[in-house]
């Protein structure tokens, strides 16, 4: 049995929600969480991963100096047997983040006898019997658009997005694709409702043509993922990435391969979910994905006194967000929808987008304004939140060859930016996922003075290339001279080689003519910044022989 197969084993469905262990009306046939209080005497060891780890994870966290620890080893398989032994159930899923299983039984008696084990702790234990809501039964979708349409303009030098120019053009990920940067090598996990039509969808033949699909697992129902039923919610993400039709769709990670995980029962809405996510995204990391996409996120739930609330959204207390933050403590880019609430009486964003590590995505129209449905922040500490936007409102998705419908949602402006951020980490792949993190909002358009509708703005992920190599040399790939001092509070000083135009912009975009606050010293270029604010630009040299660009800190 090959890993892949031996770790969907270990990480199968769970079905678990926060209750009161014995007292709560039964609404599901009864199913608990029992939490264990240690992992002592486990049979696994941080010195031999590659029994519960693939070679690709290790490799993650190698290149990002992160240790493997007790949390990253399997519950304890004695526990399990002892649990069984102590009453008769049914063992949904084990969790190894949260050191504890998902059980479903009837027996009473033996419920008494599972918390008086020693190595059980009782008060964390809990009957998980509660319904919930998520992101992808609200996903509006209006009728047809176009008819007949398929004839777009080319975009950039490589690729013909066809129907996503818009949404792909508006973060500038053209410029990463054109360099090349197309997904190829990344792996994104996918942590959604259901992917019904995916295998037939004609504008993603290309996963398949192409072994794009690493392997699917459906964490509802213990068995890999079935195309033909359950939501379409997962085929619309996949969509805005992994589509590769030319002159018809392109998505924003065409080339990248994929982790299909459903861990959403949209039609019941159980809460368990959160546990379920947690189980897929242990899963994933143990699989070796990069970055994980989850267009998700739980608020309040059918019964009133299990509900979330703001406070909760502090980036600490729900089991998700827990789950999310460990994540990213692995090295994964959690990319997150920030929610639909925002015009709604919730009106904050979700979780798990309440996390510290979780990059919460918006969502905003085609001319660059907030959709007034998506979710504003801040998380209940302050933080800003979300964190960056794309376009969420009248996202274009073909239907068929010939018609074209719109999607409303977070839903889509997160996978949206979740395949950018693959291509953009390929682009520099020995940096850490906090790194691609933080050069992706700084280099957003409201960077200098987020808000809580927008965050930090919109990524413009050509700015985000300049921040991460600090120099790009557009056309004459040998140039390497650093612009200097770098910060400066005045003047910089840049190679100079002839005469030519200077460009300044700011992080925001804004792009001015500065010819007048440069001059020629002793060989180089001097362009006076004194005037300038606190903050970011990127100078741009054009001139016959071709065109430099540096990142400058201004003090």
């Amino acid at each position: 049995m090959n890993l892949e197969l031996k770790l969907i084993k270990l990480f199968v469905a769970i079905v678990v929600l926060f209750g009161a262990f014995s007292a709560s009306a039964q609404v599901a046939p009864e199913k608990y969480w029992i939490q264990f209080t240690d992992k002592a005497n486990t049979p696994f060891s941080v010195d031999t991963p590659l029994a519960y780890l693939s070679q690709r994870a290790i490799d993650r966290r190698v290149a990002q100096n992160i240790p493997i620890i007790i949390q990253d080893l399997p519950v304890n398989p004695n526990y399990i047997t002892g649990i069984q032994q102590a009453a008769n159930v049914t063992v949904l899923i084990s969790s190894k983040w949260l050191n504890g299983i998902a059980i479903q039984t009837t027996d009473t008696f033996g419920l008494t006898q599972i918390l008086a084990l020693p190595y059980v702790d009782s008060a964390n234990s809990k009957k998980v019997v509660l319904t919930g809501e998520s992101f992808s039964d609200k996903m509006e979708v209006s009728g047809k658009i176009y008819e007949n349409e398929s004839s777009f303009d080319e975009v950039g030098e490589g690729l013909n997005y066809g129907l996503a120019t818009g949404q792909n053009k508006m973060l500038s990920i053209d410029y990463i694709h054109d360099l090349g940067y197309t997904g190829d090598g990344m792996v994104i996990a996918v942590l959604d409702a259901g992917f019904r039509g995916l295998d037939t969808s004609f504008i993603l033949q290309n996963l398949f043509t192409n072994n794009q699909i690493l392997g699917t697992w459906d964490f509802v129902l213990n068995q890999p993922v079935d195309y033909s039923n359950h939501s379409s919610h997962g085929t619309f993400v996949m969509n805005c990435m992994g589509a590769n039709l030319p002159g018809k769709y392109v998505g924003t990670a065409p080339d990248a391969q994929y982790w299909l995980l459903r861990t959403e029962d949209a039609p019941t809405e159980y809460v368990i979910e959160e546990y379920n996510w947690v189980a897929g995204a242990e899963f994933a990391d143990s699989a070796g994905a990069d970055v994980f996409n989850t267009s998700l996120g739980y608020t309040t739930f059918s019964d009133s006194t299990m509900d979330h609330s703001y406070a909760d959204m502090d980036g600490n207390t729900t089991v998700i967000t827990r789950g999310a933050d460990i994540a990213a403590s692995k090295g994964i880019l959690v990319v997150n929808s920030a929610g639909n609430s925002g015009a709604g009486e919730w009106y904050y964003i979700g979780a798990p987008a309440d996390g510290d590590s979780v990059l919460a995505i918006g969502a905003v129209r085609s001319d660059s304004s907030v959709a007034n449905f998506s979710s504003r922040g801040p998380s209940v500490d302050g933080r800003v939140k979300p964190n960056v936007m794309a376009m969420g409102q009248d996202v274009p998705m073909p239907w068929n060859p010939d018609s074209t419908i719109w999607i409303n949602g977070t839903s889509f402006s997160g996978p949206i930016l979740a395949g950018a951020a693959a291509c953009f980490w390929q682009s520099r792949s020995m940096g850490s996922n906090m790194d691609v993190f933080h050069a992706i909002e700084q280099s957003a358009h409201f960077a200098s003075n987020p808000n809580d509708s927008m965050g930090f703005g919109i990524p413009n992920f050509k700015f985000a290339y300049f921040l991460i190599t600090g120099i790009e040399d557009v056309k004459s790939k040998g140039f390497s001279v650093q612009a200097y001092p770098n910060p400066t509070t005045g003047y910089v000083y840049l190679p100079f080689v002839e005469r030519g135009e200077v460009f300044i912009t700011d992080i925001a975009g804004r792009t001015f003519v500065q010819n007048q606050n440069a001059q020629i010293m002793d060989g180089t270029l001097a362009v006076d910044l004194s005037s300038f604010k606190t903050g970011i630009y990127f100078i741009q040299l054009v001139s016959t022989s071709g065109s430099q660009i540096f990142r400058v800190m201004k003090e």
